[in-house]
């Protein structure tokens, strides 16, 4: 196989910046939280019982009863999945197979996979290592499916930079594509174009799951977090920078219990059972949101404004996001490109508050490299920071500090969106609005 080169180093998209789509190969990516996926044998809602959840304000819940998927941005290897390698900075349609429906997506570096209702797990774009997991090497810009182990049934998928991850409905952790790092924690650094079983502690089951760029954490049942791969700026959370080919155990805080986690391209989120939210990893332009600009090896507390609940935890390339329990969302780090979306280009070691236009409500957000993405109470996407490829589907390639609406196709709304934190490109489940 073809490795990257570089993996696993600063790549050229920090600070607000972007790259060439051939630099691509040369850098690193995590896929964010964006809402649970549903698979195999899941009592999934209807079409309609969507739409009215849209009308409610639970359209990130909707996304269990499936729908279309439609992708914007770079597209040089296919990663929009809808049969080129044009780049569109308008939401195009992915080319799934007849009769599909989707209910969970994510995008990695130059590659994208999605969770079908019937539990399938659906790849595209950038194969060279073996990100697709169909057991080829080549890349492909329509959908193709991974060759899971017999009998496997999916819950979960988490794309990486150039690797892959799905959590099975037995609390095990899948991984496949490139391992250089360590990055699928099978106890090798072999590249796998097939999927891998991660080596779990023994008796250890896993209910969720993040994908950073060469890293990975794993949320376990008894609420600890394990994480495996790079290390180099601490993501780990164990009080080191060496890296590990299999899971250890991040040091959190004791009595901690974990309820969600995120992974971003060189840094780490969770939030605890009591509402605090702690990051480690890379702090050069402030993602741990505590005030300082200091890396660290192990967790530390984000300093949300007081009273602040958290619902969902999103990491970037080096920013990070929240979503409130009162439908906001709060962004600290990088703002090079305006990804905080607060008007600014000012980056910030503490929570800011996105700028949404007035009234706004939003169900779930995804965080790019240096773009995010929210869905709203009416089934809108918004989009704010870099734009250089049209990550933000508003039919230009200008960067914006406020969020701008994306643009869907007349007559669709979105149920859920997602993104990849070095990605340059962007995922929606969409279907009719309801008349």
């Amino acid at each position: 196989m073809t490795q990257p080169t570089d993996q696993g180093q600063a790549g050229g998209r920090r600070a607000g910046g972007g790259t060439s789509a051939a630099a691509t190969i040369a850098v690193t990516i995590a896929a964010a939280l964006v809402f649970p996926a549903t698979g195999a044998g899941t009592t999934v809602a209807s079409a309609a019982a969507a739409g009215r959840a849209v009308a409610h304000g639970t359209a990130g819940r909707a996304a269990t009863a499936g729908g279309s998927l439609r992708a914007w941005g770079l597209n040089t290897f296919g990663q929009l999945g809808d049969g080129t390698t044009t780049n569109s900075d308008t939401p195009v349609k992915v080319k799934l197979p007849r009769g599909t429906r989707v209910t969970s997506m994510r995008a990695g570096c130059d590659h994208s996979l999605a969770l079908t209702t019937t539990g399938h797990v659906l790849a595209w774009g950038y194969n060279s290592d073996g990100e697709l997991g169909d057991g080829t090497t080549t890349n492909s810009d329509t959908p193709v499916k991974v060759k899971l182990p017999a009998g496997t049934k999916v819950k979960a998928i988490r794309a990486g930079c150039f690797h892959s991850l799905a959590l099975t409905t037995t609390g095990h952790v899948l991984a496949w594509g490139y391992n250089g790092q360590g990055d699928l924690g099978d106890g090798t650094t072999t590249s796998s174009d097939t999927p891998v079983k991660v080596k779990l502690p023994q008796g250890t089951k896993v209910k969720a799951i993040s994908a950073g760029s060469a890293h990975n954490l794993a949320l376990t049942t008894t609420g600890h977090v394990l994480a495996w791969g790079l290390n180099a700026s601490g993501q780990l959370g164990d009080g080191t920078t060496t890296g590990s080919d299999t899971p250890v155990k991040v040091k959190l805080p004791t009595g901690t219990r974990v309820i969600m986690t995120a992974a971003g391209e060189e840094h780490s989120l969770a939030r605890t059972s009591t509402g605090r939210v702690l990051a480690w990893g890379d702090n050069t332009a402030g993602a741990l949101g505590n005030g300082t600009t200091t890396s660290s090896l192990t967790p530390v507390r984000v300093k949300l404004p007081t009273g602040t609940k958290v619902r969902a935890l999103f990491a970037g390339c080096l920013q990070s996001l929240a979503r409130t329990k009162t439908g906001h969302v709060l962004a600290w780090g990088d703002n090079g490109a305006g990804a905080l979306g607060d008007g600014t280009t000012t980056s910030s070691d503490t929570p800011v508050r996105v700028k949404l236009p007035a009234g706004t409500k939003v169900t779930a957000v995804a965080a790019g490299c240096n773009h995010n993405l929210a869905l709203t109470t009416t089934g809108h996407v918004l989009a704010w920071g870099f734009n250089s490829d049209g990550e933000l589907g508003n039919g230009t390639t200008t960067n914006s500090d406020l969020p701008v609406r994306v643009e869907l196709p007349a007559g669709l709304v979105a149920i859920a969106v997602a993104a990849g934190p070095e990605a340059d490109h962007s995922l929606a489940i969409v279907h009719k609005a309801k008349r």
